[in-house]
């Protein structure tokens, strides 16, 4: 690598995390003239990191207002260091905390776009080493056909899901994943119901998942919370998932 690109590289890792400071000092949404005319870095490369981190999802981006918002997924980076000390409700620490219980993978999910994005992904030491159960933090999965994803959509009203679908659908190459709006709808109104998502083989033909939205925040991405194993231990332990599920969110719902 060339000194120049080195610099280069540095001065990138140096604007994220003043960038990351500049939020949690001023803790509101800002635009991107917001953060040229504070931190005095050029349009150009201002526009294209916050577009990236938004792409990877350490941001949000409000059209509307035309404004970008940390995501939870910038909070989960540090939550280990802390969360003994200081959170009792700690996203991170509650997910190892399911998976301790269940010996099962636990994934907390966001939308990006039209999939859902696996932000923090908790699995049993001896699932991390077969590749065809091991889920990689970061990984993009279809937001119409995962437990996880379902969970996401239910939150949305019935003309957001119908535009996502569509779109969804039309990027689907293999007909047999294409999703027909009127069973997305009949299942939103089931999820809605119960409260949960489930789906057995639809992605991994040898697992499944349960999973719960966590409650609204209005600048976050809606949220989900999934518990995933095989599909006969996941039929056969379903109540039990679910039921730690709401148990481990009731006390986001109470500060929501």
């Amino acid at each position: 690598m060339s000194p120049c690109a080195d610099t280069s590289n540095v001065k990138s890792a140096t604007r994220v995390l003043e960038l990351l400071e500049f939020f949690a000092e001023h803790r509101i949404p800002m635009s991107t003239a917001d953060v040229v005319n504070v931190l005095g870095y050029p349009q150009s490369s201002t526009t294209v990191l916050l577009q990236t981190l938004t792409r990877l999802r350490y941001l949000e981006y409000d059209r509307a207002s035309r404004k970008y918002f940390p995501t939870v997924r910038v909070a989960l980076l540090g939550s280990w260091i802390t969360e003994n000390i200081f959170s009792e409700r700690s996203l991170s620490k509650l997910v190892n905390e399911l998976m301790a219980k269940t010996s099962a993978t636990v994934i907390l999910g966001m939308q990006s776009d039209i999939y859902v994005q696996y932000i923090h992904v908790c699995q049993p030491k001896e699932r991390r080493t077969q590749l065809k159960w091991y889920i990689k933090p970061g990984s993009l999965r279809p937001l119409a056909r995962t437990g996880v994803g379902k969970a996401v959509l239910s939150r949305k009203s019935d003309a957001e899901i119908i535009y996502l679908l569509r779109r969804i659908n039309a990027s689907e190459t293999r007909l047999e994943n294409r999703v027909s709006e009127a069973d997305i709808l009949e299942e939103m109104d089931r999820i809605r119901d119960t409260g949960y998502a489930l789906t057995s083989g639809n992605v991994n033909p040898l697992a499944g998942v349960i999973a719960c939205a966590l409650p609204f925040h209005p600048q976050q991405p809606v949220m989900a919370l999934g518990i995933g194993a095989q599909n006969a231990e996941l039929m056969k332990n379903k109540e039990y998932y679910l039921e730690l599920i709401q148990e481990a969110l009731a006390p986001f719902a109470r500060c929501a």
